[in-house]
């Protein structure tokens, strides 16, 4: 279907979206890492096939090639192989931006850490091989959060992109720019046809989703630690050491809350500012007054007015990049911790039946 960039730019310019970075395969566009202003959300759109968009070469402009995926399992075997065949929708429930999310429980340890993986990976990777395994494997436990929704979740990890298909699928691909972020985040997607269908919602939308994975990492974050002290003898260090993640992501939490009450506080008086701007053009253009006097006395007031617009601004942008900072800082230390945890329950579940078997010979 025809649709330039340039048009494509311009109508997500309109609606506050500020597009960042290009991903391209063949010079075709196939993501677009945006901006939403109004909430300080960072997502990637993406281009079906159908919408041929050829993008040059630029400096926001990254190549993107395949991260080749199969159906099997090369991690230890009873983590990687057989656990990737349970269901996960008990703990990581599907997201619902009109309702609130419900939780239930389950049986064994490897029942309640893994429930129907219906479609168990491995990557050909060699460099990174272990993280990214460890990603994918979270994506799938993540793509029931959002089964049912047009929204999807990509996880971004140094020069990787890991992804939720529309039809909830994994996909990988690796960029040909290596990224000096070592942080793990990940962004709410979405493809054109939604953009354009859910235009006028798309910013309540992305952070109703986003607080709600948020909600669910924290969720299982506490499950599993809980699981860990249950397995683990020693659990009073674990416990300390929850007790300052769950503390950190807080203040964390705590400090993004301050910076968007301050940025909607900023919002306010700017618009106050403008509408000043706009009474004063009103004032001098109707009184008929062109003396020189008056003339000063309207570039006094404009200026006044319009000093005050820039150091809103350049306050504005700060707290925008500190907004987009301690999302980066909770993203991060959400997703880690989320992985960290689930990986030690199982396994440390799994050394220590190994353990009683040794004790039997």
């Amino acid at each position: 279907m025809p649709l330039s960039l340039k048009k494509l730019e311009k109508i997500l310019n309109n609606k506050g979206i500020l597009p960042k970075k290009y991903f391209v395969i063949n010079k075709l566009l196939i993501y677009i890492e945006v901006l939403i202003i109004s909430s300080v959300d960072v997502c990637l759109l993406y281009i079906p096939s159908k919408y041929k968009i050829a993008v040059e070469h630029g400096p926001n402009v990254f190549k993107l090639s395949y991260i080749e995926l199969t159906e099997e399992g090369n991690i230890p075997k009873d983590y990687g192989g057989e656990l990737d065949n349970f269901e996960m929708e008990n703990q990581y429930n599907e997201l619902d931006i009109e309702n609130n999310i419900t939780d239930s429980s389950s049986n064994n340890i490897a029942e309640k850490l893994e429930e129907n993986y219906n479609h168990p990976v491995v990557l050909k990777e060699k460099n990174n091989e272990n993280q990214l395994r460890g990603i994918f494997r979270q994506l799938n436990r993540l793509k029931f959060c959002v089964k049912n929704l047009k929204y999807k979740v990509c996880i971004i990890f140094k020069n990787y992109m890991c992804c939720i298909r529309r039809d909830d699928t994994l996909e990988g691909y690796k960029t040909n720019r290596i990224s000096e972020n070592r942080k793990i985040k990940f962004m709410v997607s979405f493809d054109l046809e939604t953009f354009f269908d859910k235009i006028n919602s798309i910013s309540d939308d992305v952070r109703t989703i986003r607080e709600g994975i948020y909600n669910v990492l924290n969720k299982n974050h506490t499950k599993n630690i809980k699981n860990i002290n249950n397995i683990l003898t020693q659990q009073k260090n674990i416990a300390i050491l929850s007790e300052k993640i769950i503390e950190k992501k807080k203040k964390f939490s705590e400090n993004l809350l301050q910076l968007e009450k301050l940025l909607i506080n900023l919002s306010i008086s700017e618009k106050k500012n403008v509408e000043k701007l706009l009474e004063i053009e009103e004032k001098y253009s109707n009184n008929g007054d062109a003396s020189l006097h008056s003339d000063i006395q309207k570039t006094h007031q404009i200026y006044k007015y319009e000093t005050e617009l820039n150091r809103i601004n350049v306050v504005k942008k700060e707290i925008i990049t500190n907004i987009m900072i301690s999302k980066e800082n909770i993203e991060n230390i959400s997703l880690q911790t989320d992985n960290i945890c689930f990986d030690n329950t199982v396994m440390i579940d799994s050394v220590l039946k190994n353990f009683s078997v040794l004790s039997e010979l």
